[in-house]
C-alpha cells in the first residue's frame, strides 16, 4: 500500500512539475481549434474518477472515508470547471476568458494532489490521473499566467 502511494505522490508531483514549468508563460501561439480540442480530452480525462474514488474499497474503512469524501468532492469540483472549460472553448472563448477556469483547475488539482497523498486511490484513478496529467501539461504552453500584482515601493 505504501508503494502504491509513493508511486501515485511521485507522478502526480512529476506532472505538478512539468505543468508548472510552463505555467508561468505562453510558450505556444494560441491555436483555438487545437485548445478546445485539447480540453475535450481532458473533459474525458476526469469523467468517472469521482466515482472510481467513491467505489473504492477504501469507503468501507471509517478512516478513510471523510477524506475520500472530500478527495470525491474536489474531483467533482475539477470535472464541473472542466465541462465548463471545454463548453466555453467550442463557444469561441479566447485564452483570456478561458484563463481563471484553466488555474483554477490547476488550484484544485494540487489540492487534491495534496489530499490523495494520504490515502491510496491510485490503483482504481491512476490510467484517468495519468491521461488527465497529460493533457493539462499539453494545455499548459497555449496559458499565461497573468502578471504578478505591483509592490508599492
Amino acid at each position: 500500500m505504501l508503494r502504491s502511494v509513493a508511486r501515485f505522490t511521485v507522478v502526480f508531483v512529476a506532472m505538478a512539475l512539468l505543468v508548472g514549468a510552463h505555467a508561468s508563460a505562453q510558450t505556444e501561439a494560441w491555436n483555438q481549434e487545437k485548445v478546445t480540442a485539447l480540453a475535450k480530452e481532458l473533459e474525458s480525462a476526469v469523467s468517472g474518477l469521482r466515482d472510481a474514488v467513491r467505489r473504492s474499497p477504501l469507503m468501507e474503512n471509517p478512516q478513510q472515508k471523510a477524506r475520500l469524501f472530500r478527495i470525491s468532492d474536489k474531483l467533482r469540483l475539477i470535472e464541473s470547471e472542466c465541462v465548463s472549460l471545454h463548453a466555453h472553448l467550442a463557444r469561441g472563448a479566447g485564452m483570456e476568458e478561458t484563463l481563471p477556469m484553466f488555474e483554477r483547475i490547476q488550484r484544485l488539482r494540487r489540492q487534491t494532489q495534496s489530499m490523495a497523498n494520504r490515502t491510496d486511490v491510485s490503483a482504481l484513478t491512476q490510467p484517468k490521473l495519468d491521461r488527465a496529467n497529460e493533457v493539462l501539461a499539453q494545455l499548459a504552453p497555449f496559458y499565461t499566467s497573468p502578471t504578478p500584482p505591483e509592490t508599492k515601493s
